[in-house]
């Protein structure tokens, strides 16, 4: 049960600034109200967890899911387990557009977005093997477990613009 809220806090935490130390507190010993993560080492939150998850934050507004081939939209905070931010469409003002299921985003995005309800905001915690691997890119440093806030708010083909992201 700990292993589990201090998943959910670590998603509440870097994808919208939740912080749920009391509570983890209260039911661990391990875990303090400045230092959640004390006593849990980076293999049982990541490694304990099943390594890439999807939680949702906030139910979507319909049952609709995405398919392979259609375009999605979102908004999305991309951090790294440190809090660190490295990318965001919220601060751009400017949602991401892509084809789902055809690799031309990262395999946590496919596989997580693919997994999402119109209008549902969720946190994708996507390991290495679901990032950008070993060898990192950008500002994200190789062997990165990402963390993402991800909002979906529009699928379907009609949806594809200019800035759409295709392989």
């Amino acid at each position: 049960v700990c292993a589990k809220l201090a998943f959910v806090n670590l998603c509440l935490r870097c994808c919208i600034g939740f912080e749920m130390g009391p509570v983890l507190g209260r039911l661990s010993n391990r875990a303090s109200d400045s230092e959640p993560f004390a006593g849990l080492d980076d293999a049982s939150v990541e490694g304990g967890l099943g390594g890439f998850s999807v939680t949702t934050i906030r139910k979507g507004t319909s049952q609709r899911k995405p398919t392979t081939g259609e375009v999605v939209v979102c908004h999305y905070v991309g951090r790294l387990n440190d809090g660190t931010i490295f990318d965001s469409s919220r601060a751009r003002n400017k949602p991401l557009n892509f084809v789902i299921g055809i690799g031309s985003v990262i395999k946590g995005w496919d596989e997580g977005v693919a997994q999402m309800e119109l209008g549902e905001r969720a946190c994708i915690v996507a390991p290495p093997e679901y990032g950008y691997g070993e060898d990192g890119g950008g500002m994200v440093p190789g062997g990165s477990t990402l963390i993402f806030d991800v909002e979906l708010l529009k699928i379907g083909n009609e949806q594809a613009s200019a800035g759409c992201v295709v392989s």
